[in-house]
């Protein structure tokens, strides 16, 4: 059976080895929030939008290749971006046949854009992060950001969907479960479950050791006392682009500490098999964490440790 598991797995490493399956573009790394449990106070990174031309040439890169889907944000609230649906409309016309997943507080989505959006099929997928339930608390998480508006405006997207008939986008919404909002989930899920596609109720992210972990119960202690004891999925399933078209090992490296190319000077395969993303396969096949600063004290094995992938190894 070891040995069974052991071929599965090097069959599935190498066919993800080939091209991402997954980008994380950041069309700004700019937010119109500070949330508790966001890191942004230590970000070092400029702060902007990504130029068209740096889009276009991620785009191009690839056409014609087995890219399965694009989250259009990574650091920041793309809706920061005043041009997001024209870059929206790029995407899709050139990669028609890429899932595009959009994640947002959902505070600067007007009603022009949420007409854009529906009317024109530009996503594939949206997901409002909505923490909590209640005025008081959402508000004390998403600092900076007016949960009536949010509201509202998610409101308005289910029903202007509704209104048109249409299939697409999926509508999610997302609460994390952490010690500010655990207590009130039941009851999101009461008043949003009519009305979405989807909920998802999410284990709290550390940012790699940077943030309080504020997980509960059996996820605490799993958190907090657990470790990686397989190789981390992600450089082997996303590549990560910055704004300013730097490619990372990792979605939760928010200041690009682990870099693996450049996207102005070298093309997103060329990046995918390249030394240094390799190199770090490599240490996280051999379970070097310890070696790679951004890995030390990442707890997204609580996230991982049950999928196909883990189990293999």
């Amino acid at each position: 059976m070891k040995v069974l598991k052991r071929r599965i797995f090097n069959i599935l490493k190498s066919n993800r080895e080939k091209f991402p399956r997954l980008l994380s573009i950041e069309l700004s790394n700019l937010c119109n929030s500070n949330c508790i449990m966001c890191p942004r106070s230590k970000l070092t990174r400029k702060v902007q939008n990504m130029p068209f031309y740096i889009l276009e040439k991620i785009v191009n890169n690839c056409k014609n290749l087995p890219l399965k889907k694009i989250n259009l944000f990574w650091f920041g609230d793309s809706l920061c971006n005043k041009d997001f649906i024209e870059y929206l409309r790029y995407i899709r016309r050139n990669l028609p046949g890429v899932r595009l997943y959009l994640s947002t507080n959902g505070e600067l989505l007007p009603e022009d854009k949420t007409k854009a959006i529906i009317d024109e099929t530009l996503l594939d997928v949206i997901n409002f992060d909505i923490d909590g339930v209640k005025k008081e608390t959402y508000e004390s998480i998403r600092r900076g950001v007016s949960f009536d508006k949010v509201v509202k405006n998610v409101h308005f997207f289910i029903d202007y969907k509704k209104k048109m008939k249409k299939r697409k986008p999926q509508i999610r919404v997302t609460i994390i479960k952490m010690i500010p909002t655990v207590s009130e989930i039941p009851e999101f899920v009461n008043y949003w479950k009519p009305l979405v596609n989807k909920i998802d109720i999410n284990d709290y992210n550390t940012w790699l050791g940077t943030q309080i972990d504020l997980n509960v119960g059996e996820k605490l202690k799993e958190s907090q006392e657990g470790k990686f004891t397989f190789a981390c999925i992600h450089p082997w399933e996303e590549l990560v682009i910055s704004a300013d078209g730097l490619a990372g090992l990792c979605c939760l490296d928010y200041n690009m500490k682990a870099q693996v190319g450049d996207t102005n000077t070298k093309s997103i395969e060329e990046i995918w098999n390249g030394d240094k993303i390799n190199y770090y396969r490599n240490k996280l096949i051999n379970l070097e964490y310890d070696d790679i600063e951004i890995c030390r004290n990442c707890n997204a094995f609580i996230y991982q440790n049950k999928k196909t992938w883990s189990r293999l190894q």
